[in-house]
């Protein structure tokens, strides 16, 4: 009978570890979960090649980067040229986070019969975020980009943003 006693503690002890450890992971996960105003900026060499707002390197632009708990993510940018974008991101250890998102990139014109602006998707970009929490409320991230043209054919690769970020109450 003692015997059967101390059987039942590891047991028990066990099963409270893997609770324990379960939900820690959890948690973690819901850190990113939630809106983070993201400022964008492109560094010097990047224009070159990949183009920058502006042409001018280093601008900064603003966004909304919202993380969905279970994995979904929505990104919307301050351009009328792009549309908002969809993704999804994933816990890769301890604040340290990855992402990947499309949107879709427009050309505005005004049709000089009725006075409308017609948009016409021009291409595409994905992007792949590399996040790291600086702490609950803002992240830094360094961010590579694809450029598609609007039949899906890849037009620039690797191109770099680095990225800073404050959570949005």
């Amino acid at each position: 009978m003692q015997t059967r006693q101390f059987t039942r503690f590891p047991g028990l002890a066990l099963a409270v570890l893997c609770t324990l450890l379960v939900g820690g992971v959890g948690a973690d996960d819901s850190k990113l979960a939630g809106t983070w105003d993201v400022t964008l900026q492109f560094p010097e060499g990047t224009c070159d090649r990949c183009g920058c707002p502006g042409n001018t390197p280093d601008i900064p632009l603003p966004t909304l980067n919202t993380f969905l708990k279970g994995g979904g993510m929505l990104w919307s940018g301050s351009a009328l040229t792009v549309g908002p974008g969809q993704g999804s991101w994933e816990r890769l250890g301890r604040n340290h986070y990855m992402a990947r998102f499309k949107f879709f990139i427009f050309a505005l014109t005004l049709d000089s019969n009725s006075g409308s602006i017609i948009a016409r998707r021009t291409g595409s970009e994905e992007l792949t975020k590399d996040i790291r929490l600086t702490d609950s409320d803002t992240f830094e991230a360094t961010t590579t980009f694809d450029l598609f043209d609007a039949a899906g054919t890849m037009t620039v690769q690797g191109c770099i943003i680095n990225e800073t970020a404050t959570r949005f109450e």
